[in-house]
C-alpha cells in the first residue's frame, strides 16, 4: 500500500486539526486549508485508484512541516471528496485515534527531502519508490515519544484542573448560583478562545466540558450552561448529549436565537440537514445576524448542494462577515 505524504501549513493548528480527537477519530484534509473546492485528492493518483474511485483504504499517511515529520496515521481512510463531519470540521482523510501518533518533536525525513508541487499539498509514494522503505519502517517502527490523542486519556488543561474546588476559599459563603456564576466567567473565556481560533488543544476543549457541566449542577436553570455544555459536546462530537444540552436551554428560553444556532450546528454534525437550515433561519427571523446565513450556506454544502450555499451567502450584505468565514463569492470552487 503507498503512503500518503501531506504538507502541514501551520504546525501551531495540529492538535485542533490533524491530531485533535473527534469522537474517536481524527481528520485532516490534503488540499491546502485556504482553498474551498470540494475534492480532496485525485485517486487516480494510487496504483489501485480509478476515476470511479471515491475512497482508498489501509492508507499509511505522514504529515511534514518544514521538511520535517511532526507525525502520522498508521492507517487511515483517503476520500476523493472532503466531508463534513461537522460545520467547522471538514477533511477526506481519516483516522481512528488509536491508530494516530502526533510526535512530541519532529523527526528529519528519514529519506531525502520530499518536495510537494505549487498547487499540491499532498504527494503518493508508491512501494517501488526509493523513498517508501525508509518512511515505512519509520511507521512500523512506532518510535515515540508521542503525545497523547486519546480523549479519555488527555489530561485537563492545568488552568480549569480546579475549578470544581475554586470556591472552597470562599468559606462556604457562596450559594450555588453564586458558584455557578464565578463557573460561567470561566466558560466564557475558554469559548472565546474557541471561538476567535485561540484554543491550544483539547485538553481546553475538555476542561470546558467539565466546567460548563458544574454550572449545570450548581443552577440547572442557567440558559448559559446547558448552551456551554452543548457547545462543548460539539467540539469534542459529542452530538447526541449536544443535542440534550441544547434542547434544555431551549425549553428555559425558546426565544434564544444563539441557541438555535447552536441546535442547528449540532443537528448538522448529526446528518439532520433540512431541519439545521431551519434552525439558522428561525435564528435570523429573531436576530438578523449575517453569519446566521453563512452557517446555512455552509450547511448547504455539507449537503452538496453548493448553489444553494451560494443563495445565502449572496444575502449577506456585510463584506467583513465573508471575509470572517474565509468565503469569497467571486472564486469559490464547487463540485
Amino acid at each position: 500500500m503507498a503512503i500518503l505524504a501531506v504538507k502541514i501549513d501551520d504546525r501551531a493548528t495540529l492538535r485542533m486539526n490533524e491530531f485533535f480527537d473527534y469522537s474517536g477519530f481524527c481528520w485532516a484534509v490534503s488540499r491546502k486549508r485556504s482553498e474551498d473546492g470540494a475534492e480532496g485528492a485525485d485517486l487516480e493518483d494510487f496504483y489501485e485508484g480509478t476515476v470511479r474511485s471515491s475512497c482508498i483504504e489501509d492508507v499509511p499517511v505522514i504529515f511534514i512541516y518544514e521538511n520535517k515529520i511532526v507525525g502520522w496515521y498508521v492507517t487511515a481512510e483517503v476520500y476523493r471528496y472532503i466531508r463534513h463531519p461537522a460545520l467547522f470540521l471538514e477533511g477526506n482523510i481519516c483516522a481512528k485515534t488509536q491508530n494516530v501518533r502526533l510526535l512530541k518533536r519532529p523527526v528529519h525525513i528519514p529519506t531525502e527531502n520530499i518536495d510537494f508541487t505549487a498547487d499540491r499539498n499532498y504527494l503518493v509514494i508508491e512501494m517501488g519508490d526509493e523513498r517508501y522503505a525508509p518512511l515505512k519502517t519509520l511507521i512500523q517502527t512506532d518510535r515515540g515519544p508521542f503525545e497523547v490523542i486519546d480523549y479519555a486519556r488527555i489530561p485537563v488543561d492545568a488552568r480549569l484542573k480546579n475549578s470544581g474546588q475554586m470556591m472552597i476559599g470562599s468559606g462556604g459563603r457562596l450559594t450555588n448560583q453564586g458558584r455557578a456564576a464565578l463557573l460561567l466567567m470561566q466558560c466564557e473565556a475558554i469559548a472565546r478562545e474557541i471561538m476567535e481560533d485561540r484554543c491550544p488543544g483539547i485538553e481546553t476543549v475538555k476542561g470546558f466540558f467539565e466546567l460548563a457541566q458544574n454550572v449545570t449542577r450548581y443552577d440547572s436553570r442557567n440558559v448559559n450552561g446547558w448552551y456551554y455544555l452543548a457547545m462543548a459536546n460539539y467540539q469534542l462530537g459529542f452530538v447526541r448529549k449536544g443535542l440534550k444540552a441544547i434542547e434544555r436551554a431551549l425549553r428555559l428560553e425558546p426565544d434564544g436565537d444563539d441557541l438555535l444556532v447552536m441546535k442547528g450546528n449540532l443537528l448538522v454534525s448529526n446528518g439532520c440537514l433540512e431541519e439545521a437550515l431551519r434552525c439558522y433561519e428561525e435564528a435570523y427571523d429573531i436576530h438578523p445576524d449575517e453569519s446566521y446565513y453563512v452557517m446555512a450556506g455552509k450547511a448547504c454544502i455539507c449537503m452538496g448542494n453548493p448553489a444553494a450555499a451560494d443563495r445565502y451567502y449572496r444575502q449577506v450584505k456585510d463584506p467583513e462577515v465573508l471575509e470572517a468565514f474565509e468565503i469569497t463569492l467571486n472564486r469559490r470552487k464547487f463540485r
